[in-house]
């Protein structure tokens, strides 16, 4: 009887530890997995191009099934997906990909299943460097399931960024007239030649008219193109005459820069996974040694802290160009014009400086 007794004990601890094995946590309460992720990957981390199939790939995907994949994609991209292959019980099975990096990230779309009208695959970008995809099963009636394409894209043009303008409306320009080119410039030549949008190109500025006081938009203040180009030429109002801005330095282009991304809540509406770019408008060369020294540390820790790109544009003669090259990303990332007619020339340049990777890092 006792051994009976040991056996029955033995057997229940061996069901128990079975229901164990089935049990997840999903941070919020324990529940009983209701899947087994047969045939996900063990490794679901997935970077830069590739492709992913469904679970048995090209066999029918096993029922009651989930499975998770986490894509990025390069450095100051976005992700292409498409799909090769796309066979589901549309009713009941169904892929979701999240446009970012946890599955609480916003919903690009849902094939299939409950709620979804999408009930075939198509092309789609994401707005941000990752991605997370799902695929479920439900118990009934399994089919070959999926092959999906991954891709390292840029979706818009010149490629998908959050830009920093910094507009000079200091006393150094010279003239009123030179102001005017400028912002003419901004305005109707070099925006105009990107895909502005808060899922594109996201615009923020800064117009700086004092050394300790500038006008600032937001990319929500910012959301097309027409935005950019009314804000921009109505920047004559806050600048009726740029020669009466004379408290000006070369430090506070960089400072007020520096401060916008330093912001702790991300107060212009910068995204989470795409790189962040500010072009820098000088048109003087330092004040001192200490100005320029000043304005070289904010540029160095926007590069260094906040991982971004900064352009500088030199506008006017008489700069100095090897010093002031100093204050930009990287060499081939400062442009500069003797004559504000001739602003237009620089647009390729600088296009390509915007859309030109990081320089090589650890990782991916």
């Amino acid at each position: 009887m006792l051994r009976k007794l040991t056996f029955l004990v033995f057997l229940l601890g061996t069901i128990e530890a079975v229901k164990l094995k089935r049990t997840v946590h999903n941070h919020s309460k324990t529940v009983i997995s209701r899947d087994d992720f047969i045939g996900c990957p063990l490794n679901n981390d997935f970077y830069y191009n590739g492709t992913i199939n469904s679970p048995l790939y090209p066999y029918n995907y096993p029922p009651n099934d989930k499975c998770y994949y986490y894509i990025s994609a390069e450095p100051g991209t976005v992700l292409k997906i498409s799909f090769s292959h796309f066979d589901l019980e549309s009713c009941c099975d169904f892929i979701t990909i999240y446009d970012g990096p946890t599955d609480i990230s916003p919903k690009l779309v849902q094939i299939g299943g409950p709620g979804s009208n999408v009930t075939k695959a198509g092309t789609y970008y994401t707005t941000t460097r990752n991605a997370v995809v799902t695929f479920e099963s439900n118990p009934t009636i399994q089919k070959s399931g999926f092959s999906m394409q991954y891709e390292s894209v840029n979706s818009v043009s010149p490629c998908n960024r959050d830009v920093y303008l910094v507009v000079n409306g200091l006393a150094s320009v010279g003239t009123q007239d030179n102001f005017q080119k400028q912002i003419n410039f901004l305005a109707n030549q070099l925006t105009p030649t990107w895909n502005v949008g808060l899922d594109k190109v996201r615009v923020m500025m800064n117009l700086q008219v004092d050394m300790d006081y500038a006008v600032v938009w937001s990319a929500d203040d910012l959301p097309t193109n027409a935005d950019v180009t009314q804000e921009v030429l109505h920047m004559v109002e806050y600048v009726p005459d740029v020669t009466q801005n004379n408290n000006t330095d070369l430090e506070c282009l960089f400072r007020y820069a520096y401060d916008a991304l330093d912001a702790p809540e991300k107060e212009f509406d910068e995204r989470y996974g795409i790189e962040q770019v500010v072009i820098v408008f000088v048109a003087s060369n330092p004040n001192t040694d200490q100005d320029f020294n000043e304005a070289f540390e904010f540029s160095h820790k926007m590069r260094t802290s906040q991982n971004a790109k900064v352009i500088v544009v030199g506008m006017g003669p008489g700069l100095d160009q090897s010093r002031l090259a100093r204050l930009a990303y990287a060499q081939g990332y400062a442009f500069f014009s003797a004559s504000y007619d001739n602003l237009s020339d620089l647009i390729p340049k600088i296009n390509n400086a915007i859309c030109s990777g990081l320089n090589a890092q650890c990782g991916p």
